[in-house]
């Protein structure tokens, strides 16, 4: 633990203090201001479990004084106190500042209804966005009267609409040295108040920033948390944990964490010592998975203490000064250092030395103990980390907890443990607004069971599309509660899902460096990866109004699909605001023009996605662990538009040397003149322990038309079908559309250079949209040619399979590009007509209403590929 006082201190810089009475103003910013009353006079300098710092640099203000009213003010506020005696109100204060050109005045107590929210503690009890509370009546016996729904307050964030968001502190513990340590204290006696005001009128990116200096920023989680954790509530063996990596491994489905719910340890809900009859040897285990590139890490319910029958309870009851005979348990003790210092050394460390990478804190034992004030999440969440952060034994590594949320200043502590979910479309319906208003206070790495908790079971629709969120949000992670029909091995589920998620699972591994790279700016910019629209796009109204729509870094917009689709169509139709500007539809390669509200229709496989004209989305290729140190195999995105760059950031993942700015950064950039194309890629500073020049690149372009040539470093590539039987070549993707450049091997800080030219008076826009209608045009087929017979009845019955087939000859020729697509869409136009005779041709002269239907279904669907 910290003794030096500069860890428990905090106070405002003297400069910008101003004291009268029972009053005191602290500046943290020209927007950012703490007011303090307390009704002795005594004002608090020491930290909380919420606030680390009230430091910055100096704010210039002015006094003056007034018949005992005192006027403050900043470059951009103008503070009021009338009585510098009173408790604060609307009667004492008052704030005024400009948003917009107008004056906008605060007083104490005023209504907050602009506060854009912030998150709760568990989403435990959690249904969509209702808390269900349980209630009992004699009168009402049936199964659904036993719950009633209350609307969820996420509560107050450090942002508003209205311009201005008032914390309180003021009945937050404090941190204080105890017998020479950091530890909790009460605060003195006496009413109190101690608040800060954020001032920033709809600079909501500013003020994040600010109040990040306050209550702390967001640490770099290890890469490998950008994985996927496999979490289910079962009595697994040590067997049966490995029968399932090497299941994961044999899938080509990656894997990172393996999450071990409570069944590790003896029966009971608090547990420290391994039950052998399933782990005979925990270490030798744990060394396996850690062999086999897999971290680690238990559920953990402290509350109960140490129980006599544990192997530890013996030398716990020696370090306690405790007779084991006359004693049945060690009682838990969040308030006591000597019990917490013994929890540490004596329950937790000996396990981290076996080969446990993090711990899961599952508390859910309220919010009290015998602290007054004091509740056990936030403290026990800060004792975690700050354990793992300052001990020498742990050869650098960075911190990591996985527990629930604590309040103000719980982003110090990632990641976050949602609680436990209803598997309904409900629940993630409401996971990507809760998610990105998290920002709000800084708490930017919540893990939610993908799938949901309870009951468990969840139709393959559903767990497709929480998987297809999942990779798009801060952790990937899948659970469920114990019940033998919750299947959440992805792989086991009916095509086409199984291959979708599979597919996703890859395309997160695939994305990691961009969602890393994007945390880091996190780190260094307090604003999360996950956020809401409006950090952007303050102004407009469809920014507050798409509440499932988020960014997902700078360069990536989200809009979910997070409903069934229509079965008759087998598409879910999706409202979509686009900001100002161009974007590009990945899942439908297609270009759209922003300032508008559309709506899209998607299929199970397809996930609306929108990068701005020009983006640049860094990569890797072929991972299934994220333990490398640097991205051997880089890969980037380069979608339509005339210039883009992006600044990839790289380091070894894992150690704290990033602090220390160990780390590398590599420019991927893009600019087109006329006809060409040209792409460079090159470390542009910076170098850390594990950095290797060495890489490979794989360059997609994404929504184009085939090349006539391709050049790096002025020496032409040849062209390949198939990529992985040639070493440096191009090939063209026709079912995505998109020319795709692989490199073996070249020298990062040498950098290259790559040409791509396009043919002499071609349509660049020509593949717009391509992709997803050549993408429909697969199912369609299957559809079609389910209303086919063993003998020809309509000479052009493959006319659906000749359109969807179009993309394998562009391919194998993409020379055919122009001549194929124009005979794509002539074709296409013909389709609807085809398909209805074929519908009405009846094999053997027989009727069938099935044949009707499953005809009107086709039908359905190729409506929707004319529409888009």
């Amino acid at each position: 633990m910290y003794s030096d006082k500069s860890f428990r201190l905090a106070p405002g810089l003297p400069e910008n203090t101003f004291s009268s009475g029972k009053v005191r103003i602290q500046f943290i910013s020209s927007r950012m201001v703490r007011f303090e009353w307390q009704e002795q006079g005594h004002f608090e300098d020491r930290q909380t479990l919420a606030v680390v710092n009230r430091q910055d640099k100096p704010v210039i203000f002015t006094h003056e004084s007034h018949g005992g009213v005192h006027q403050l003010k900043t470059d951009h506020l103008s503070i009021e106190l009338r009585d510098d005696q009173a408790e604060l109100s609307a009667d004492t204060l008052s704030v005024s500042f400009i948003m917009n050109g107008d004056v906008v005045s605060w007083k104490p107590g005023q209504n907050a209804s602009g506060n854009l929210g912030a998150t709760i503690r568990t989403l435990d009890g959690i249904h969509g966005e209702h808390r269900m509370k349980s209630f009992s009546n004699p009168e009402l016996n049936h199964e659904h009267l036993r719950y009633r729904q209350e609307k969820l307050d996420l509560g107050k964030g450090f942002v508003s609409r209205d311009g201005w968001s008032l914390i309180d502190d003021s009945k937050s513990i404090l941190i204080d040295l105890k017998d020479g340590r950091k530890w909790v204290t009460p605060r003195v006696e006496g009413k109190c108040q101690d608040w800060y005001l954020l001032a920033y009128g709809h600079d909501y990116t500013e003020a994040l920033a600010d109040a990040a200096k306050v209550f702390g920023g967001q640490p770099l989680a290890p890469r490998y948390t950008l994985g996927y954790w496999w979490s289910r509530y079962w009595a697994y063996t040590d067997s049966q944990i490995e029968e399932l990596v090497n299941s994961f491994d044999a899938m080509k489905v990656p894997i990172d964490v393996m999450v071990i719910d409570m069944d590790w340890h003896l029966e009971g809900w608090t547990g420290y010592t391994w039950d052998r009859r399933y782990f005979p040897d925990p270490e030798e285990h744990l060394q396996w998975l850690h062999r086999h590139g897999v971290k680690a890490t238990l559920n953990l319910h402290p509350a109960d203490g140490v129980a006599k029958f544990e192997e530890q309870f013996p030398a716990m009851c020696e370090a306690m000064g405790l007779d084991p005979e006359k004693t049945d348990r060690v009682e838990f003790d969040i308030t006591d250092p000597k019990y917490m210092d013994n929890y540490f050394k004596i329950l937790h460390h000996p396990d981290e030395k076996r080969g446990i990478d993090f711990w899961w804190m599952d508390w859910q034992q309220g919010e009290s103990t015998a602290m007054p004030g004091l509740d056990t999440l936030p403290w026990i969440n800060q004792l975690h980390w700050e354990d793992m952060e300052q001990r020498a034994d742990r050869d650098n590594k960075r911190p990591l907890i996985f527990s629930r949320y604590g309040g103000y200043g719980s982003g110090r502590y990632n990641v976050g443990f949602s609680g436990d979910t209803y598997s309904t479309w409900k629940s993630l319906a409401f996971q990507p607004r809760f998610t990105a208003t998290a920002a709000n206070v800084l708490y930017g790495y919540w893990s939610h069971d993908i799938g949901g908790h309870m009951p468990g079971p969840i139709e393959p629709e559903l767990y497709t599309r929480w998987i297809q969120y999942g990779i798009f949000s801060p952790v990937l992670r899948t659970h469920t509660t114990k019940n033998s029909k919750s299947e959440r091995r992805v792989w086991e589920y009916p095509a086409p899902y199984s291959k979708i998620m599979m597919d996703a699972i890859r395309q997160r591994y695939e994305m990691a460096p961009y969602i890393y790279s994007e945390n880091r700016k996190a780190f260094d910019t307090a604003i999360s990866l996950c956020r809401p629209l409006y950090y952007h796009w303050p102004e407009a109204d469809e920014a507050y109004d798409f509440k499932n729509q988020y960014m997902f870094g700078d360069s990536m917009m989200l809009a979910p699909v997070v409903k069934p689709v229509n079965p008759e169509n087998e598409m879910a139709a999706v409202d979509i605001w686009l900001p100002e500007g161009e974007w590009f539809d990945i899942a439908l390669g297609k270009r759209e023009i922003g300032g508008k509200v559309i709506t899209r229709k998607y299929m199970v496989n397809e996930v609306p996605v929108f990068v701005p004209a020009g983006a640049v989305i860094p990569g890797q290729r072929y991972v299934k662990r994220l333990d490398d140190k640097c991205y051997r195999n880089l890969a980037a995105s380069i979608y339509p538009g005339e210039a883009g760059e992006y600044k990839l950031y790289e380091d070894d993942g894992i150690s704290m040397d990033y602090l220390k700015d160990a780390s590398a950064f590599i420019s991927m950039s893009h600019h087109t003149e006329g006809k060409v194309k040209t792409i460079r890629i090159v470390r542009e500073s910076g170098k850390f322990d594990g950095y290797t020049p060495e890489r490979s690149l794989e360059i997609r372009l994404e929504g184009s038309i085939p090349p006539v040539k391709v050049s790096i470093d002025g020496k032409t590539m040849d062209y390949a079908y198939r990529l992985d039987e040639h070493e440096q070549c191009w090939s063209y993707d026709g079912l995505k559309t998109a020319a795709v450049i692989k490199v073996p091997a070249f020298d990062l800080d040498k950098g290259l250079r790559i040409e791509v030219e396009y043919p002499a008076g071609a349509d660049l826009a020509a593949a717009d949209g391509l992709r997803g209608r050549f993408n429909r045009m697969q199912r369609i087929n299957e559809l079609v040619t389910q209303l086919t017979h063993c003998h020809i009845i309509h000479k052009e019955e493959r006319l659906s399979q000749q359109l969807a087939h179009a993309f394998n000859r562009i391919s194998r020729r993409p020379e055919t590009f122009a001549h194929e697509v124009e005979q794509f869409y002539s074709n296409l136009k013909r389709l609807p007509q085809v398909v209805s005779e074929l519908i009405n041709t009846f094999p053997n002269g027989h009727y069938s209403e099935e044949r009707i239907n499953d005809g009107e279904h086709v039908e359905n669907m190729i409506t929707v590929l004319f529409e888009q």
